[in-house]
């Protein structure tokens, strides 16, 4: 059935410093207008009409240019009388150094939870989001939480936009791409688990057809319904590009995914993981995203990689049988268990990248996700020292890595990743969010995790660590943000009030069987020496280096508090 026009809200993405892409859905309708307003203005600043065509699934993408830098505005969609939602967009800085808030998402499989994740950072006080891959899960589905559609792996053009139709029909998902402008990239899982440029481990030709018919689907459904500023619109595979943040940074976009990646280092036939011919970002990307790094004119380049830069490999003594209970992606190879679909597995195409982070200096932060789990880490390194620091954002919905094992290897795998040489956090149980912080002097990250089980479950704060750009690839814990500890505060107070209201409630109560309440209980207490028993409540994980757990978080929403 042919859903009405706009019933998959607005959205914005790729803003720079004067211009947005809008996009809507309207099913139905062969032409709609359009007009961006300045926030809070009256006249509009742009406006037009466009055609919809059902052979773009009905989705369609304006570029408004002539925007004003480092603005809010609101903007709608119209068919006849009927009017889209109101969405809100907001353009980059053209120049200085005004400080920037980025929400860092990732890995939202709509089976297996809630988008709990994305209504917070929907409600949170942000310039831009990020989304570092797996928008959508093209499995059957695998979790119970909710019934993904189509009832099967998705592999035709139909198929993956039915897939991403369900997922943007989701309010909380809706609610975000209404309330913020969205930079997205590719991963697997928007097309096939593991791909590369010329297949993926689970692609059978036998059973889903041509790779390249598959790969065509799922481009051209992303594009349609995550529309990017492609650099040649006659390649939509070379979807690598960059933004500028004003004088602050330079936002590096790579695609370490589809368009230069060779295959898995697990997989057969391919070149042995050491092998300096292994690729994965290509030739024309390497050179530019090694002439991007270089660039020094702003302080700060935000390197966006969607799978982990760092080294994940587990040091699992040799020998060790942890093979197929691995979490997802790893492999055990020269006995070492290894994520062949990260850096890990392009060790060559990595050390030449870190050269460049060397040369550059100081400034660079690296942005990614994919191995469902939240990560601080100081480095990668060159010569035995930290030559950047990297933030990897934890999952939406997908099973967390620490869930990913049997109950009794679990136990195992925290005490394996304290042993990773560069990382100085870590969480791998819960879902979240990321938020970045960035001015001239330094970069701040803040985690949230939220349950995805509960659609009614609010963000709590999990950890933060301060990167100087004075201190290269080093980091500091992060004290919660006063918004934080306000809302943790106002919190407190009205479940005291509650407490204290129900204590007074009770008191009367008790008051008034006083006679025949308070003499037996004292008997009992006196003949048998009963005392009322206290359970200490659970006190959590402490942040720092060696846990896997978090900050005692306080249930927390954050609100529009800038």
């Amino acid at each position: 059935m042919t859903s009405p026009p706009f019933a998959h809200g607005v959205a914005s993405f790729d803003p720079t410093a004067d211009s947005v892409l809008l996009w809507t859905r309207a099913p139905g309708v062969g032409r709609l207008s359009w007009s961006v307003t300045p926030e809070g203005g009256a006249e509009p600043a742009a406006h037009g009409e466009i055609a919809v065509s059902a052979a773009d699934d009905h989705c369609v993408t304006v570029t408004v240019d002539g925007l004003a830098p480092a603005t809010s505005y609101t903007y709608e969609f119209a068919a006849g009388p009927t009017r889209s939602p109101v969405g809100r967009t907001r353009t980059l800085p053209a120049e200085g150094t005004e400080p920037l808030r980025l929400a860092v998402v990732s890995c939202g499989d709509f089976s297996r939870g809630h988008y709990v994740a994305y209504r917070a950072v929907a409600e949170a006080d942000v310039d831009l989001v990020l989304h570092v891959g797996d928008y959508i899960y093209e499995t059957r589905g695998k979790g119970d939480v909710r019934q993904a559609l189509p009832d099967h792996e998705v592999v035709t053009l139909d198929d993956y936009r039915t897939r991403y139709s369900q997922a943007r029909a989701d309010a909380d998902l809706i609610a975000l791409h209404q309330r913020h402008p969205m930079i997205t990239i590719w991963d697997d899982h928007d097309i096939a688990d593991n791909a590369w440029r010329h297949g993926a481990k689970h692609h059978d030709p036998n059973e889903h057809g041509p790779w390249e018919d598959r790969l065509h689907a799922a481009v051209t459904a992303h594009h349609e319904w995550l529309p990017a500023r492609l650099r040649d619109p006659r390649d939509p595979l070379a979807v690598y590009r960059s933004f500028a943040i004003g004088d602050l940074a330079e936002m590096v976009i790579l695609d370490t995914r589809i368009i230069g990646r060779d295959q898995q280092a697990d997989d057969e036939p391919s070149l042995p993981y050491d092998d300096p011919r292994r690729s994965m970002l290509g030739d024309a990307q390497r050179a530019w995203a090694h002439e991007r790094v270089r660039d020094t004119t702003r302080p700060w380049c935000l390197l966006v990689t969607q799978v982990v830069l760092n080294r994940m490999a587990l040091p699992v003594e040799k020998g060790a049988k942890l093979g197929d209970l691995a979490p997802s992606g790893y492999a055990v190879i020269g006995g070492d268990v290894m994520c062949t679909d990260e850096w890990d597995g392009y060790p060559a195409e990595r050390d030449a990248l870190v050269q460049v982070i060397a040369e550059r200096g100081p400034g660079v932060v690296a942005l990614s996700g994919d191995v469902h789990s939240a990560w601080a880490f100081e480095g990668p390194c060159r010569d035995a020292l930290p030559v950047a620091v990297e933030f990897v954002a934890p999952c939406v919905t997908a099973t967390p890595m620490g869930r990913q094992l049997p109950r009794g290897w679990r136990k195992l795998l925290g005490p394996l990743a304290e042993r990773l040489p560069e990382a100085v956090w870590f969480e791998l149980e819960h879902h979240g969010f990321l938020v970045v912080e960035l001015d001239r002097e330094e970069a701040r990250a803040h985690w949230f995790t939220v349950d995805a089980l509960d659609p009614d479950a609010r963000a709590a704060y999990a950890a933060g660590w301060r990167h100087r750009r004075d201190s290269p690839g080093r980091l500091e814990p992060l004290d919660p943000p006063e918004s934080v500890l306000a809302e943790a505060r106002r919190r407190s107070r009205r479940r005291w009030t509650v407490l204290a209201g129900a204590l007074t409630a009770a008191g009367a109560v008790i008051a008034g069987r006083r006679a025949r309440l308070v003499a037996p209980w004292r008997r009992r207490r006196d003949s048998s020496g009963w005392r009322p028993a206290c359970k200490r409540a659970s006190s959590g994980h402490r942040a720092r280096r060696g846990t896997t757990g978090a900050h005692t978080p306080p249930p927390f929403r954050w609100r529009n508090n800038r």
